[in-house]
């Protein structure tokens, strides 16, 4: 019998899955399969929230307005031992599910936003709303992937979201451009709700009844055991400096592509194809490195990755000296994505994956609230943007550093 053009296609995109992804069972596939379409809508949702700082600085607001956008961004993360005690009462993937739409359709007020502190507030319910659950999410990866392909089916899962950003980023510039945040932001929170909707139907094999869950011993309890782990902290303190490395000058970033620079939304947005060809690039080969070599590697290398941005940014005299920023960017945004969670499942303890996440996202919670202010700070206090910039990729390559000798201790003791 000769296959039809659809099956031959089907075939293609199944060897092709089965490349990424590894042999999996059909269960696990299916549930990769409808995470990826989850991912693919997002990506249309998350195309255009790349562009909010831009749209902020547009609208006037100044390096210190986008500091405390993405300081408040970082509330969720601070927030996220709520999360252990919703659990108790409702289903992981319920809870999970409902907060990211009730944060996804308040977004969507955005179209009505007529100043920068109203755009900030709507930006800090949704990002609120958006990272509360992240430790529940890490409990449903762990459930639905086993850990032989966890790194390669998650990679797979987020090359659907970056394929996406990479087509859409520069069509939302162009939008933006011509149509203007009033109608974009609106469309694209509705593809994050589509998105969510999708997620829904993903099957967990053990997921508790919420009876269950209340049985665990107290969120305090918990979180001192899990402060004992001394690799764990140490590993903590590398993921500060990251962060306080990327967000300290996040802020200025506008600054540069606006002010300085004089880019359009539409060059940012050629800029952020080239960001997302990288994310692209990235999941695929950061997948294979934590499945090959673990993923305290995967992250020890993103977090030297992270020092690009802001060398380039210091030195940057056009739009398109800022391209290996972009690229560095976009190789961070994929190995941090991939390497962070898995990093603390396999620094953490058997059934205290949970626990473990919570801490990790308080940590990264704190960091993220205070981080954007240093970068303006150090500007107020007469310090030239430039050697902020070069300040913040010296602390990158020490958090990779940290991590590195995380890394060797552990190789060391499994050996």
């Amino acid at each position: 019998m000769t296959p039809t053009p659809a099956s031959q296609k089907t075939s293609a995109y199944r060897r092709f899955e089965t490349q990424l992804a590894g042999v999996i069972e059909q269960g696990v596939r299916r549930n990769m399969r409808i995470e990826i379409a989850s991912a693919v809508l997002y990506g249309l949702f998350y195309a255009a929230l790349l562009f909010l700082p831009a749209v902020l600085t547009r609208m006037g607001a100044s390096p210190a307005m986008i500091s405390l956008y993405l300081s408040l961004s970082y509330l969720g993360h601070i927030s996220s031992p709520l999360s252990l005690a919703f659990v108790r009462r409702i289903r992981p993937l319920n809870f999970t599910v409902a907060a990211w739409m009730i944060g996804r359709l308040s977004f969507m007020l955005a179209g009505l936003a007529t100043s920068s502190l109203m755009l900030v507030a709507l930006g800090t319910v949704m990002w609120l709303l958006e990272f509360i659950p992240n430790p529940i999410y890490a409990r449903i990866v762990q459930s639905i992937y086993p850990i032989r392909n966890r790194g390669r089916i998650l990679s797979l899962v987020r090359f659907g979201m970056a394929l996406t950003l990479l087509i859409f980023t520069p069509l939302a510039g162009w939008a933006l451009d011509h149509l203007t945040y009033h109608i974009v932001f609106p469309i694209a929170a509705l593809f994050g709700v589509a998105s969510a909707l999708v997620f829904r139907a993903v099957r967990m094999d053990h997921e508790p009844a919420p009876a269950a869950t209340a049985q665990r011993q107290s969120t305090a309890h918990a979180l001192r055991t899990v402060l004992r782990n001394r690799p764990f902290m140490i590993f903590q303190l590398g993921v500060v400096l990251f962060g306080l490395a990327g967000l300290s000058v996040n802020p200025l970033f506008p600054d540069v592509q606006i002010n300085r620079l004089g880019l359009s939304y539409t060059d940012i947005g050629l800029l952020g194809l080239a960001q997302s060809i990288s994310w692209l690039a990235g999941y695929v080969l950061f997948g294979r490195i934590i499945d090959q070599r673990g993923a305290l590697f995967c992250t020890m290398l993103t977090f030297g990755l992270q020092a690009i941005a802001p060398f380039t940014y210091a030195f940057a005299t056009t739009g398109w000296m800022l391209l290996p920023a972009f690229i560095g960017l976009g190789l961070v945004s994929a190995g941090a994505d991939l390497g962070l969670t898995n990093s603390m499942l396999e620094l953490a303890e058997e059934g205290r994956t949970q626990e473990y996440a919570v801490t990790q996202s308080i940590v990264i919670g704190t960091r993220g609230v205070l981080a954007p202010f240093i970068g303006v700070g150090l500007l107020a206090m007469g310090v030239s943007q430039s050697l902020v910039f070069v300040l913040a990729g010296v602390t990158a390559l020490a958090g990779a550093f940290i991590v590195n000798r995380v890394r060797r201790k552990q190789t060391t003791r499994v050996s």
